[in-house]
């Protein structure tokens, strides 16, 4: 399930106030866990088959999250850097700060499609599984009195906090998706972390593949320019308010259903990754000059540390499973990975394939930031067998044109790459790290 944002149908109007952030430092830090559900093989026996279908509706929903960014002056070519010299270890703060630790569930069939976890609405707190999304910036999820819904629900009625409203709102997208309710507001828990008088979209109504998810719903983890209701996004309102012991939070995704995924708010987690945490500036110029999504400029993917791409704004999106780039750099990095060939007529456009023979043997694909590689992890770059008993593997990096051109264009970096670098999210200095992330 993808994110509630500017691409999707979208009908809301005005809504309820937030809760008035407080500039106030008291230390603390959080970690939240994530599952994950992959339902983008299909099982023939043993063997595990691409499956064409979720990989086209994933395609469809990314466009649809991005088509409406705002076009802008050129990204700068040079990207400056810092390793971090703050200490948000949640190793460290656990002993002189308050803080919790959730444990964690991974399901994994496959492919690690869709990470999420609980967190909890209400008065008192319900427990609702949402997707943690940094591509989107509200939270909406599924009332008790919803038609067609997955899984547990949020009873308004049982929360003495909650504060409904007539206004609007409503998802949909191309494959039949649709999601639909009110805008209200309540007490949001994650992790022991609160937040009064959060915006959150009431869903009273599902249809399509919202119906078939595993969550309840999505908490939207981006910036406040792209709420569709117009309100502070959760993460915002938490960092304003002083119960962080540093405004960002950082991500590490667990592989092939291994334990350990996890959301660390005001933290890091040293355990969780290798080395220095680098860092790198946003790029709102890519959207006019506004900060929408957690972008960074990017020189673009390499084939064996060769040539790159072509240059893009790199969107670190845990709400997305796949990688897409701009179709011409797509075209230009396959050309150099031997036996690649473009699997339009097979699968769809701007998907690419390659011998499943080589896929043992391939040099590193890579995404250059700055003067740094960060390599794709090759047991998450081969999506399985075209179809049952083929010699061809679907590649995870599609082709798509997503706002912009040049070094404007939008690339989207999902859960594919961020498996292998654990990610920081730093709200305070308006920037993303990288470190290599342990497995």
């Amino acid at each position: 399930m993808l994110a509630l944002t500017l691409a999707a149908q979208i009908a809301i109007l005005s809504a309820l106030g937030l809760a008035s952030p407080v500039e106030k430092r008291i230390p603390g830090a959080t970690i939240v866990p994530m599952r994950a559900k992959s339902p983008m093989y299909i099982r023939s026996g043993a063997e595990k088959i691409f499956n064409k279908d979720a990989a086209l509706a994933e395609k469809v929903r990314v466009v649809q999250k991005y088509a409406q960014s705002i076009k802008g002056p050129a990204a700068a070519a040079l990207v400056k850097r810092s390793e971090v010299t703050e200490n948000f270890d949640i190793n460290t703060l656990r002993k002189r700060a308050s803080s919790g630790i959730e444990s964690l569930t991974d399901d994994y069939d496959g492919i690690d499609e869709l990470y999420y976890g609980t967190i909890n609405i209400g008065t008192p707190a319900q427990p609702n599984t949402v997707d943690f999304d940094t591509g989107s910036s509200d939270l909406w999820v599924a009332t008790s009195t919803c038609k067609g819904c997955f899984g547990d629900a949020y009873n308004t009625a049982k929360s003495s906090t909650y504060k409904g409203s007539t206004t609007p709102f409503s998802i949909s997208y191309e494959d039949g998706s649709e999601a639909s309710g009110t805008v209200a507001t309540d007490t949001v828990t994650v992790a022991g972390l609160t937040v009064t008088g959060q915006g959150l979209g009431a869903v009273t109504k599902e249809s399509g593949s919202f119906e078939d998810g595993p969550t309840d719903g999505l908490l939207g983890l981006g910036f406040t320019a792209n709420a569709e209701t117009g309100k502070t996004p959760w993460f915002i309102n938490l960092a304003n308010s002083g119960t962080l012991a540093s405004k960002i939070f950082s991500v590490y995704q667990a592989r092939n259903g291994a334990s350990g995924s996890e959301i660390c708010f005001g933290c890091t987690d040293s355990a969780k990754y290798t080395g220095a945490i680098t860092y790198y500036p946003l790029d709102p110029s890519a959207t006019s000059g506004t900060q929408y999504y957690w972008n960074t400029p990017a020189a673009g993917f390499t084939y064996n540390s060769g040539t790159s791409s072509g240059a893009f704004s790199a969107v670190i999106d845990t709400g997305t499973t796949l990688i897409y780039i701009p179709t011409a750099y797509a075209k230009t990095l396959y050309s150099k990975i031997p036996g690649a060939k473009s699997a339009a007529s097979t699968v769809g456009a701007g998907f690419y394939s390659f011998p499943c023979s080589s896929a043992s043997t391939l040099a590193p694909i890579q995404l250059k930031i700055g003067s740094a590689y960060y390599a794709v992890n090759m047991a998450d770059f081969n999506l399985g067998p075209v179809s049952s008993g083929s010699s061809s593997c679907v590649a995870g990096i599609i082709g798509e044109d997503i706002g912009g051109s040049g070094a404007d264009q939008l690339a989207i970096i999902g859960d594919e790459w961020i498996k292998s670098w654990y990610s920081v999210f730093d709200y305070g200095n308006l920037r993303v790290g990288f470190a290599q992330a342990l497995h």
